[in-house]
């Protein structure tokens, strides 16, 4: 079967020019299971990008087979407007400049659109809810009017995942290791259950050698584009507690380490490893290598120590992302360039928790009050974290 690629175009913000989005699928539209991968939302991360560059003729050569038992759609590169935004001979990507907004927040929560469709209609079929919840949403999402290219890039992407059982947001960070985001409700068989050791999402982490996963608890609040799809589900459970509601799409965000880390070693190692999982998942015929064990378990988001700058300086950092790391340990030191004193003009920050350095900045980058400075994956919920439901920045 051919490859399909289309264009979504969206609307003109000046005169004389439009952005479009390419958005390629493979497989039989409709058939299951469907999923949905996209990267560089935030537009100048590129390693999910490179990952896709090599998973894209695989999948040919799978669909030309007739391997492709499901549906798969791929948008290598989902953002033209953060695409465009190069500034100074660098490139910004994460916020739009029009609304200071990140492109990864103020995704569309479509629940209660859904809700005011399905109510008198909900029942204790979980197979007939999901089928009927998949068809609101997508009526929800063709209901609206976008005014911008922006809202328009939601609807219409929304409108691509919405209906999928996997969802794969790939991102990187500034200097990390290999980590991954989400719910609480995508590792369970019913909400208020043990973790289940044998879902899709702990395959995913084994099969790509995550260093770190973390789930917000019971699902997020901010909305991501992995959030958004994950929590429509949970979102009309808490609706409708007494129908039969299944967590029917896994989504999550995939950190692909480094906004540096884009290689042809990695980007190949990357798809074979997705490959591998989709295998293992059904969507693609064949049989998957024996699954690994996980790097590490599963850490709540409230367990996260985000590091925050209280002064100006420079960083110095003394481990690096992937390192294991017990509470107190120093994990940088912020540097007073005018202060004549030594070791007095360091202000050093430790960990507090337990746990594994999954992203921090750069050494020698400039810091100041507020910013975040390092994150760190620990087992245990913190006080102070307890609530959070996401990232800071």
């Amino acid at each position: 079967m051919a490859i399909k690629k289309r264009s979504v175009q969206l609307p003109s913000m000046t005169p004389g020019t439009h952005r479009t989005v390419s958005v390629l699928s493979f497989g039989k539209s409709g058939a299951r299971p469907k999923v949905y991968m996209q990267a560089a939302i935030h537009a100048n991360e590129m390693p999910g990008t490179m990952a896709l560059h090599y998973l894209m003729p695989m999948l040919a050569e799978a669909d030309k087979k007739g391997l492709i038992k499901g549906e798969i759609i791929l948008v290598p590169t989902v953002n033209p407007i953060g695409q465009s935004q190069l500034v100074g001979n660098s490139h910004a990507g994460r916020y739009n400049h029009l609304s200071n907004e990140n492109f990864n927040r103020n995704w569309i929560d479509v629940s209660e659109g859904v809700a005011e469709k399905v109510w008198k209609k909900i029942g204790s079929d979980p197979h007939a809810n999901v089928k009927m919840i998949r068809k609101a949403a997508l009526e929800t999402l063709n209901a609206m009017k976008p005014a911008n290219e922006l809202q328009t890039l939601r609807v219409e992407m929304q409108k691509l995942s919405t209906d999928a059982d996997y969802v794969l947001d790939l991102h990187c960070d500034i200097y990390a290791a290999l980590h991954l985001f989400t719910a609480r409700n995508d590792w369970v068989k019913d909400r208020h259950g043990p973790l289940d050791n044998q879902g899709a999402v702990q395959a995913l982490a084994a099969d790509l050698g995550v260093e770190a996963t973390m789930y917000n608890d019971p699902y997020p609040s901010t909305l991501t584009f992995s959030g958004v799809n994950s929590a429509l589900w949970a979102r009309l459970q808490d609706k409708f507690p007494d129908a039969a509601i299944p967590q029917a799409c896994m989504s999550v965000t995939l950190e692909m380490r480094s906004q540096h880390d884009v290689s042809d070693a990695l980007g190949k190692s990357d798809a074979s490893n997705l490959y591998r999982w989709l295998v293992r998942q059904g969507v693609v015929g064949g049989k998957a290598a024996p699954l690994k064990k996980m790097k590490s378990a599963p850490a709540p988001i409230s367990g996260m120590d985000v590091g925050y700058s209280a002064g100006t300086g420079f960083l110095v950092f003394h481990v690096k992302p992937g390192a294991k790391v017990k509470k107190g340990q120093p994990i940088c030191d912020v540097i007073d360039p005018a202060n004549p004193h030594g070791p007095k003009g360091r202000t050093t920050y430790k960990s507090a928790t337990d746990g594994i350095v999954f992203s921090r900045r750069l050494d020698g980058y400039l810091s100041w009050p507020g910013q975040v400075m390092y994150r760190i994956s620990g087992p245990k919920p913190l006080a102070h974290r307890i609530g959070m439901s996401g990232l800071d920045d």
